[in-house]
C-alpha cells in the first residue's frame, strides 16, 4: 500500500469516526512528513464536509457558510491539522443527527458519480476480471446480508494436495488424521466406503414448501437488530454489565470452530485480522456459512445426534452423513429435512435418511418415539411411557403413545448379504399394511397400559389433529401436521439447538425439554427468533447468521470485572444470560479437526482431502459410552481431563505428525537467530494468537539450554516440537472461548 493509498483509508476512518488510536498517531506522522499527503487530506477533508457537513471529526463551519469556507483554503487546511493533533478530537464519534436526509442525498449522488467513473476506468484500464474467492449462491435472498465482491481475505477450504517436483519436499499428508468433510466436495468417496447400487427415486412423501405468507420476517439487518435489544433489555433488568467486545484473534477462532467444526489456520487468522474492511465479520461469517466445511460440520453434528457415534445397530452411518451434507449444502428447508427423515421408506445404502428410523424401531418403536420428539419437537417426552409427565401437567401418557402410533406400522427388513461385498448390511424401510400385534388393523388403534393395569387405546394424533387409519402412510402424515401447526414445535427446537451451538446454552436447559416447565432465560427473544425462522421459510443459513453477527457473539469470554458478573454464571447454577462467552471444551471431532489443521498450518502444507472418515470415527468413538437407555441414547465423555491429555499425549498419530511438522517449519526458517519465529507460527496456528512473554522466554530458555549441545537447526527443530506438544496438550487450545 502506498502512502497516498495508506492516507486515504486512514482519513476514511477519521472522517466516519472509526480512527483508533495507533491509526490516529500514523496520521499524524503522515500529515508532517509531507506537504503533498497534507494538501491532499486538505482536499478529502473538505469534499467530505461539502457533502455531510455534520458527518467529518473536524470543527466543520455552520449551515450556510458554504461559501465563505470554499473561498478560505487556508481554514480547512488549519482545522484539519488542528483535529489531527488532538487524538482526543479525532477519535470523537460525529454527531449524525443534523440534516440526515440531505446529507443521504448528497451522499448518494457523490458515490454514483463515483461509480461511474471507477466503472470506466476498470473497463479500460484493467479489462481481466477480478479473481473470485468464493462463489457465492446464484440468487440470495434480497433481504440477506451480502459479502463485498471484492473480498480482502478468503476461507482456505480443504484443497488436493499439489503434485510435488522430483527432489522437492512431499506435502505432509498425516496418513493417520484423515480429513472428515472430503465428501464436501467429492460424493462419490462414499461409494469408496460403502459400495452400493445407483440411487433408487425415494417415495414422493414430501411436504409443501414452507411459505412466507403468513409470517412477517425482517431482513437480517432489522432481524440482527432486534436481537440486540432484546439481549440489552435482558442485561439491564438483571443489573448485567456485557463484556468487552472480542478481539480479531478471539472472535476469528471461535467463529471458525462454531461453524466448520476446525480452528482456523495460521494463514487465515493473519489475513483476517490484517484485513482493513470495516464489515470483515459480516463477510467471514457469509464466506463460511457456503463453505463445504460448514455444511460438513452440520452433516457430522446431526449424524451424531440422529444416530450416535457408536452407531450399535451397525446402520448405513456414511449414507446417513451424505444424505444430511446434500441438504445442508444445498440450504434445504429444515422442515423439509425433518419430514424426509421421519417419512423415509426405501434401502439403507440408497436413500441415507432411512437410516435414522432404522437405528430406532427396536422395542415397539417407543425410541423413535422418544428421539423424534426430542430432537426435533424440543421435547422429553420417554419417561410418558409409562406414567404422566411429572412436571408438565398438559403432558399425559396418552400423547406419547398417540406419537408412538405414527411409527407402529414402520417395519424393517434385511436383503440377502453378499458374500462378496464387505459393506454394512443393506436394511429396508417401509409402512406395512400388516398391523403390529399391540394395534388392531381394523380400527388403526394403538393399545397401551397405563399404572394401573388398564388397557387404553389411542389413535395417531398431534397437535390435536388425528389421522385416519386408512393412510396410506402414518409418518408422511406426521411430516405434512409438523409443517403446518402453529405451535412451531420443529422451528422453536432448532432455534435453541442452534444458538445452544453458538454459546454452549440454549434458553433452557437441557435444550430439548421445552415446555411451561422448563420455562426460558429469555423468551421474548426464544419467540423472535422462532416467528422469524419459521417466517424465513426455515431457512437455517439465515438463522446462523443472525446468531454469528449478533453483539452477544461479538463479545470476549473475559467477564466483566465486576461484582454483577457472578450473576451471568450458568456454572454456577445461574441462568444464562449472554452477557459474555462461556468458555467450554471442545468437542471431540473438533479436538480431532483442529489438531490436525494446527499440524498441517504449522508445517506450511494445505489441508489436503484425504479418502474416509474411519479413523476420526475410531478415535472418537474412545469417549463414547453406551448404556443402552430407553431412547437408545449414549453418554459423551470428553472433559478434556488428564486421561484424555495422556491418551492425546502418547497417541501413535500425534507422536508421528509433531515431529513432521516441526522438521518443516524448522527447516523454513533460514536464519537461526530468528528462534522466535517459529514460536510466532506455532502460537498461531494452534492457539490463534501471539505467544505472551512468559511463553517467549520458556521459548528461549529452551533453544538455549539445546544449542549448548546441538547444531542450531537441530535445536530450532527440537524447540519447535517440544513448544507444538505443549500448545495442543493444554487447556487453551481444546475449548471454545
Amino acid at each position: 500500500m502506498t502512502t497516498t493509498d495508506e492516507l486515504l483509508t486512514l482519513a476514511s476512518y477519521w472522517c466516519e469516526g472509526e480512527l483508533q488510536t495507533p491509526q490516529c498517531q500514523r496520521l499524524q506522522d503522515l500529515l508532517r512528513s509531507d506537504d503533498q499527503l497534507r494538501s491532499l487530506f486538505v482536499r478529502y477533508l473538505q469534499l467530505h464536509g461539502q457533502l455531510a457537513w455534520d458527518c467529518a471529526g473536524a470543527p466543520l463551519p455552520a449551515a450556510g457558510a458554504d461559501e465563505e469556507w470554499d473561498d478560505n483554503p487556508e481554514a480547512w487546511q488549519s482545522a484539519a491539522l488542528a483535529c489531527c493533533s488532538d487524538p482526543d478530537l479525532a477519535l470523537t464519534r460525529p454527531d449524525f443527527s443534523r440534516r440526515r436526509f440531505v446529507r443521504h442525498l448528497r451522499l448518494a449522488a457523490a458515490i454514483a458519480g463515483l461509480s461511474l467513473v471507477l466503472l470506466w476506468s476498470t473497463f479500460t484500464v484493467f479489462r481481466q476480471p477480478a479473481p473470485q474467492i468464493v462463489q457465492q449462491p446464484s440468487s440470495p435472498p434480497a433481504e440477506s446480508i451480502q459479502s463485498p465482491p471484492d473480498s480482502t481475505f478468503a476461507h482456505s477450504s480443504p484443497e488436493p494436495a499439489p503434485e510435488m517436483s522430483p527432489g522437492s519436499l512431499a506435502p505432509l499428508r498425516l496418513p493417520a488424521i484423515v480429513d472428515s468433510t472430503a465428501i464436501a466436495d467429492d460424493q462419490s468417496q462414499i461409494a469408496r466406503v460403502t459400495p452400493a447400487p445407483a440411487p433408487a427415486p425415494a417415495p414422493d412423501h414430501s411436504v409443501p414448501a414452507p411459505t412466507t405468507d403468513s409470517l412477517s420476517t425482517p431482513d437480517d439487518h432489522q432481524m440482527i437488530a432486534r436481537i440486540n435489544d432484546l439481549l440489552q433489555q435482558a442485561w439491564q433488568d438483571n443489573s448485567v454489565s456485557p463484556s468487552a467486545p472480542a478481539d480479531d484473534y478471539e472472535w476469528v477462532r471461535r467463529v471458525y470452530i462454531t461453524m466448520t467444526g476446525r480452528i482456523p489456520t495460521e494463514q487465515e487468522v493473519a489475513a483476517f485480522v490484517a484485513s482493513p474492511a470495516r464489515d470483515k465479520r459480516t463477510e467471514l461469517v457469509n464466506l463460511l456459512l457456503t463453505a463445504p466445511e460448514s455444511s460438513a460440520n452440520l452433516a457430522a453434528t446431526w449424524t451424531n445426534l440422529l444416530i450416535g457415534r457408536s452407531n450399535p445397530r451397525s446402520v448405513n452411518q456414511p449414507a446417513l452423513l451424505s444424505f444430511l451434507q446434500q441438504e445442508f449444502s444445498q440450504n434445504r428447508p429444515w422442515i423439509e429435512v425433518v419430514s424426509r427423515l421421519i417419512a423415509a421408506e426405501g434401502r439403507s445404502d440408497q436413500q441415507g435418511e432411512t437410516n435414522f428410523l432404522l437405528a430406532h424401531l427396536n422395542d415397539q418403536a417407543t425410541p423413535a418415539t422418544a428421539v423424534t420428539a426430542r430432537l426435533f419437537l424440543g421435547q422429553q417426552v420417554h419417561c410418558m411411557q409409562c406414567h404422566d409427565h411429572p412436571l408438565a401437567q398438559q403432558l399425559k401418557q396418552s400423547h406419547f403413545w398417540s406419537l408412538n402410533a405414527f411409527f407402529k406400522n414402520t417395519v424393517s427388513g434385511r436383503l440377502a448379504p453378499d458374500p462378496s461385498n464387505t459393506s454394512p448390511p443393506v436394511l429396508t424401510l417401509h409402512d406395512s399394511s400388516v398391523a403390529a400385534t399391540d394395534s388392531d388393523s381394523t380400527t388403526g388403534m394403538t393399545f397401551y397400559e397405563n399404572r394401573r393395569g388398564e388397557q387404553k387405546a389411542v389413535l395417531p394424533e398431534f397437535a390435536g389433529l388425528t389421522v385416519p387409519a386408512n393412510a396410506p402412510s402414518r409418518r408422511a402424515e406426521l411430516a405434512r401436521i409438523l409443517a403446518a401447526e402453529d405451535g412451531h414445535h420443529v422451528a422453536r427446537a432448532m432455534v435453541n439447538r442452534t444458538w445452544a451451538t453458538f454459546f454452549g446454552y440454549g434458553f433452557t436447559n437441557p435444550i430439548d425439554d421445552l415446555g411451561p416447565h422448563n420455562p426460558p432465560s429469555n423468551p421474548e427473544l426464544l419467540e423472535t427468533l422462532t416467528v422469524a425462522f419459521a417466517g424465513s421459510g426455515y431457512d437455517l443459513q439465515r438463522l446462523m447468521r443472525w446468531i454469528a453477527l449478533s453483539d452477544a457473539f461479538s463479545l470476549s469470554s473475559l467477564p466483566p470485572d465486576s461484582p454483577d458478573s457472578r450473576i451471568d454464571d450458568p456454572e454456577e447454577g445461574g441462568v444464562p444470560l449472554f452477557s459474555h462467552i462461556y468458555p467450554r471444551p471442545m468437542g471431540p471431532e473438533q479436538v480431532y479437526e483442529s489438531v490436525r489443521t494446527a499440524i498441517h498450518s504449522v508445517s506450511g502444507r494445505p489441508l489436503e482431502n484425504s479418502v474416509g472418515a474411519d479413523h476420526r470415527r475410531q478415535w472418537v468413538e474412545q469417549f463414547v459410552r453406551a448404556h443402552g437407555t430407553d431412547d437408545n441414547s449414549e453418554t459423551l465423555l470428553f472433559e478434556s481431563n488428564i486421561a484424555q491429555a495422556m491418551l492425546l499425549m502418547n497417541g501413535a498419530d500425534l507422536e508421528s505428525a509433531i515431529p513432521l511438522a516441526a522438521a518443516q517449519l524448522a527447516d523454513s526458517i533460514n536464519d537461526p537467530a530468528g528462534v522466535t519465529e517459529s514460536l510466532q507460527r506455532i502460537a498461531l496456528a494452534t492457539l490463534n494468537r501471539h505467544p505472551t512473554e512468559r511463553e517467549e522466554r520458556a521459548f528461549r530458555s529452551r533453544y538455549r539450554s539445546l544449542v549448548r549441545s546441538l547444531p542450531p537447526q537441530a535445536a530450532i527443530q527440537t524447540t519447535t516440537e517440544d513448544m507444538l506438544w505443549a500448545y495442543l496438550n493444554s487447556s487453551e487450545f481444546s475449548s471454545v472461548h
